[in-house]
């Protein structure tokens, strides 16, 4: 698995602000974290359940299945571009976008939305079906 220090040089990376080979300064890699902890946060509350575990230090694994790594750390980066006041490779854009729609995508198939046969019909009161209908109100 990845550590968050990993995740989070790579991140800085895409937007350019450290180079590959330079390592990460503690207040870059807190803001990281904390930023890492927020989009994980909505993105769970958005219905993309990844099994997300808030980070609190560089050296914990972040909870993440390897093929939603990318699609986090580019919609990482996009989040965290303000905050350093660049404006992402337009790769970076696209790729956001892209894996987002994977990570959507991968969502679905994992639970995807089942029918529902059976609904309450408030204008049956029969004891033997509970109120549910195969049809709805008019079934």
């Amino acid at each position: 698995m990845t550590t968050a220090a990993v995740f989070i040089k790579d991140t800085l990376g895409l937007l350019q602000i450290i180079s590959p080979v330079q390592p990460v300064k503690d207040a870059d890699m807190q803001t990281g974290i904390r930023f890492l902890n927020r989009f994980m946060t909505r993105t769970e509350a958005n219905g993309i359940a990844t099994g997300w575990a808030p980070v609190v230090n560089a050296s914990d694994e972040i909870s993440l299945p390897e093929e939603a790594e990318l699609g986090v750390m580019y919609n990482l980066a996009m989040v965290l571009a303000p905050q350093y006041g660049v404006t992402p490779l337009p790769e970076v854009g696209a790729g956001a976008s892209m894996f987002l729609k994977d990570l959507i995508r991968d969502q679905a198939v994992a639970t995807p939305i089942r029918p529902i046969l059976a609904v309450p019909n408030p204008y049956e009161s029969d004891a033997h079906s509970g109120g549910l209908t195969l049809g709805g109100i008019l079934g």
